[in-house]
């Protein structure tokens, strides 16, 4: 126990803790694309430096009278040259309707009976034409685009006097695509039928009689035919329909239509269809079945 109370026995030294060796940092991988950036950022950045700066254009002092005149000269030279102008374009309408006057014409070659009519452009035309047509007579607004003329109020009945002429000649030249006014003699007798014809893509041509005046598409009493017509094809056509009793006999005190003239009405539409190819529609309404003629008071041909 001796060496414990001299000091007892040396301390064994604690062994040294070694030191753990620290691992460099791994520094965070760049990803390619953030490095194509910033390569693209630095050579738009040299790029910019490089470019020169655009200095602002130099205005003219008022100390320079000649620059100023040769820039007004330029100027006056632009200004002289013609300007470029676009060519017109010529708008067809969807209806190639047939003038009235050429229409009139043609019924008059194939010797339909009609009242004495003209076409007025002005006044002075409508008192001369009223001297030879007389009182009472009709007025209706005529035009290229005009087709149904009772719908826009073309038409104006009973006019007896010259200064209501006047004025409904001014009332219907006021009308959209009025270009002439036609006045006719009024026809105060005689039954309203309707003779047409039109080109069909099943039948090639069709020819029609019916029922004439506001009232055709209303009573819907037609008859079809297909051209060539005769004689005996144009009396069952005018037989087929239900107002053919009423007519031929006699209707309210009136006297009875001329057979004849009606039948003559239909084959001449039929030979109108016939030699005129370019003709699309044709339509007479109204015709006034009188005990002696036919007259067609109205014409509307529609071409292809």
């Amino acid at each position: 126990m001796a060496f414990r109370l001299f000091g007892g026995m040396k301390k064994k030294p604690k062994p040294k803790k070694r030191k753990k060796k620290v691992k460099p940092k791994k520094k965070p991988k760049v990803k390619k694309k953030l490095r194509v950036r910033k390569k693209l950022l630095k050579r738009t950045v040299r790029g910019a430096k490089r470019k020169k700066v655009r200095k602002p254009k130099k205005v003219l002092k008022k100390r320079e009278p000649v620059r100023v005149k040769r820039k007004l000269k330029k100027v006056k030279k632009i200004e002289k040259k013609p300007k470029k102008v676009l060519k017109k374009i010529e708008i067809k309408p969807l209806i190639n309707k047939m003038p009235d006057e050429k229409a009139y014409e043609l019924l008059k070659r194939y010797r339909i009976k009609m009242p004495p009519y003209a076409f007025c452009k002005n006044e002075i035309d409508l008192t001369k034409s009223l001297k030879k047509i007389g009182f009472p007579c009709v007025m209706k607004a005529s035009g290229k685009n005009i087709i149904h003329k009772t719908d826009i109020g073309g038409i104006r009945l009973n006019i007896e006097t010259e200064e209501q002429a006047i004025q409904t000649f001014n009332d219907l030249m006021k009308i959209k695509g009025c270009e002439k006014v036609l006045v006719q003699k009024m026809v105060t007798e005689g039954y309203e039928i309707i003779v047409g014809g039109r080109k069909d893509p099943q039948f090639n041509r069709i020819i029609a009689l019916g029922a004439g005046g506001i009232f055709t598409e209303f009573l819907r009493d037609v008859s079809f035919r297909v051209p060539p017509l005769n004689k005996e094809d144009a009396e069952e056509m005018l037989m087929e329909v239900r107002f053919s009793d009423l007519i031929l006999k006699g209707f309210r005190g009136q006297k009875p239509a001329n057979r004849e003239a009606i039948v003559n009405a239909i084959l001449i539409v039929s030979r109108i269809m016939e030699k005129n190819p370019k003709i699309k529609e044709i339509d007479i309404n109204p015709l006034f079945a009188t005990s002696k003629d036919a007259i067609a008071a109205d014409i509307r041909i529609i071409l292809e």
